[in-house]
């Protein structure tokens, strides 16, 4: 339980390090990440590679001009976990100068140049945990 906690935390952490993947090919996803649990290359312009933890679930997407868009779910036992990981990731982003948009508590919108993300968090009954999903999208805009 610790380590799965303590996985997904650093794993949320990385969704910084993620959105500098915009842009990269499939092959350099692999070669940071390493192998992946399924992927999908098959259509040039729409490569899919997955990932999956016991706590968690994400998704790259490419085209022919690399990455374009990360999704990544992330589940937590507690609310107090989910929000501490995203403080922490809002915290990274602020550290950065990138604009944060809050839209209500555990929902933002945030700019970084090249790229824009929304981070959302709500509470999975059926499952008796807390899921904060985080996306990723290539932006026109610098």
């Amino acid at each position: 339980m610790i380590i799965s906690t303590a996985f997904a935390s650093s794993l949320f952490a990385q969704q910084i390090k993620y959105c500098q993947m915009i842009g990269k090919e499939v092959k350099d996803i692999v070669k940071l990440y390493g192998k992946p649990v399924h992927q999908d290359l098959s259509n040039p312009d729409m490569k899919c590679v997955f990932y999956q933890t016991k706590t968690s679930r994400t998704t790259f997407i490419a085209g022919k001009e690399g990455v374009y868009q990360i999704q990544a779910d992330l589940s937590y036992d507690t609310e107090k976990e989910a929000f501490k990981s995203i403080d922490r990731f809002l915290g990274d982003c602020g550290s950065q100068s990138y604009q944060i948009d809050t839209l209500s508590i555990g929902n933002y919108n945030i700019k970084a140049p090249g790229v824009r993300m929304s981070l959302n968090l709500f509470q999975n009954t059926y499952l008796k945990k807390f899921e904060v999903k985080f996306k990723a999208e290539k932006s026109e805009t610098k």
